[in-house]
């Protein structure tokens, strides 16, 4: 995965937002304490699913999609929930030493270098809409404690 430009850069340059659109939402999102994209949605300025589609597209990741990834409840493991919850990631799958996690932001460098270093695994980003990584944790992480409790 290839990072090199800011979000913002990204959505000017695939004429999602104007240059003025960015310009104010930067201002206001220092305020309001959301990243970038979160401030967008939340003003209206642009569908969460658009900028989905284009952090998939222009990162050459995929995006996630239930029939893709199925639930699998064993993977709670992997990360503490509150870490879980507070950074919007949820783990989706495990092949060797490849952990694969839906998040709302793959382009924050410091979760995925904490993702590593808590699963001691290589870490390959899913982006997902935050609608769909709260409902990952919560039938991830809702389901395991169900067992843990029942047991």
């Amino acid at each position: 995965m290839e990072i090199k430009k800011k979000l913002g850069e990204m959505l000017r340059e695939e004429n999602l937002i104007t240059e003025e659109q960015l310009r104010q939402a930067l201002l206001e999102q220092k305020n309001s304490g959301l990243k970038l994209g979160q401030h967008l949605v939340k003003s209206n300025v642009i569908r969460e699913q658009d900028i989905v589609n284009l952090l998939s597209r222009q990162l050459k990741i995929d995006k996630y999609s239930p029939y893709n990834y199925p639930l699998d409840v064993h993977l709670s493991s992997l990360i503490p929930i509150d870490f879980a919850q507070k950074n919007q990631v949820c783990p989706l799958r495990r092949k060797g030493r490849l952990v694969t996690v839906a998040m709302t932001d793959p382009l924050d460098i410091s979760v995925l270098d904490a993702l590593e270093m808590i699963t001691n695994a290589e870490v390959e980003p899913v982006v997902a809409s935050e609608r769909d990584v709260e409902q990952l944790i919560n039938s991830v992480y809702s389901a395991q404690s169900g067992i843990t409790s029942f047991m």
